[in-house]
């Protein structure tokens, strides 16, 4: 008894504190020295590893009459050990519906990273009838669907731009860093530009983490240009017809492989697994494409302890309670895992 009145003395006072507490809910604008919420939440990634498909959405309020649930939805979720006042973020694989190849490699490389998953957002459990969970659609990245699945949420780190005004070099300099290349672009785009989500085949077995900031690079031969401009190589190139004969020099075309890699964009790491990362773009100096090969831009000391320490603070930052959890956790007296 003396714990049941303790507890719901805790309670009463945590829940005025969360009440006032902005900072238990997603910024509803973008910060103005990195990516935003939705940004960060709605990027989603590529991976070889699986994804557990026992949770999932079943429905929701409005079913069968309604076919995709917006933001806000109540929804009905199904699978196993789903937790009233636990966050859980939504998932959906897809699959490219694009079948032409931006170079030789995209393609090809994009296929064997794994599976595109695509952020949806995220719930709260609120409650449990008959044994089904009831979930508010708290964050919507987009229209959830029936089947979608079901995984705990985790926070991510929060990143910063760049100064705009940091100097870059027009070409880039050779050095032993790992390279990749960009592969896919959220919403299936092929033109890339600032602002946009893309994914890499940079993971963190090359040494990418969350803060990492990529060069985009394009050569000048052949097996470097999309498709259209490889197509050009073969088109007649001089002076018009009209003019003087020219009599250029003999240039073998195994020259232009040994010319500088053009500096064309910059991305900022968001997540990464082992084979690809997740990045956003920028800074665009030149139009990009999927193809195009992406390094690992050289850090500072400053800027390597910022993005260790910013990775470290959202690895142990607890997440905030709903007050229904807080109840089950403070009446059985176990450990919080958020507060």
């Amino acid at each position: 008894m003396n714990h049941l009145i303790l507890a719901i003395a805790l309670l009463s006072g945590t829940l005025v504190a969360q009440s006032t507490n902005p900072s238990s809910l997603p910024p509803g604008s973008s910060p103005a020295n990195g990516p935003s919420y939705s940004q960060q939440y709605c990027a989603g990634f590529v991976t070889h590893a699986v994804v557990p498909r026992t949770n999932y959405i079943l429905g929701s309020k409005e079913s069968p009459n309604e076919n995709s649930f917006p933001g806000r939805a109540q929804l009905f979720l199904g699978g196993p050990g789903l937790i009233p006042g636990e966050r859980y973020t939504i998932l959906r694989q897809i699959d490219d519906p694009n079948r032409e190849t931006s170079s030789p490699v995209q393609r090809a490389k994009l296929s064997k990273l794994g599976a595109l998953y695509e952020d949806i957002g995220w719930v709260t459990i609120q409650s449990v009838v008959k044994g089904v969970p009831i979930a508010s659609f708290d964050f919507a990245c987009d229209t959830a669907l029936r089947g979608d699945i079901v995984v705990p949420f985790k926070q991510r780190p929060t990143l910063s731009y760049h100064a705009s005004n940091d100097p870059v070099e027009d070409f880039y300099q050779p050095s032993s860093a790992p390279k990749g290349h960009v592969l896919g672009a959220r919403d299936f785009v092929n033109l890339l530009g600032t602002g946009l989500i893309v994914y890499t085949d940079i993971g963190t077995a090359k040494g990418a983490r969350p803060g990492d900031f990529l060069f985009v690079l394009r050569g000048y031969a052949a097996g470097d240009l999309n498709r259209i401009d490889r197509a050009t190589l073969t088109l007649p190139s001089g002076a018009e017809t009209d003019a003087a004969v020219v009599k250029p020099a003999r240039v073998k075309a195994s020259v232009d492989s040994r010319l500088p890699q053009r500096v064309l964009g910059e991305m900022l790491v968001l997540s990464a697994t082992p084979e690809s990362s997740t990045a956003i773009v920028t800074r665009s100096f030149a139009e990009m494409e999927l193809g195009d090969v992406v390094v690992r831009e050289p850090l500072s000391q400053e800027r390597q302890t910022d993005g260790a320490e910013s990775a470290a603070a959202a690895e142990n930052t607890p997440q905030p309670c709903h007050p229904a959890s807080l109840m089950r956790r403070l009446l059985l007296l176990h450990p919080h895992a958020c507060q």
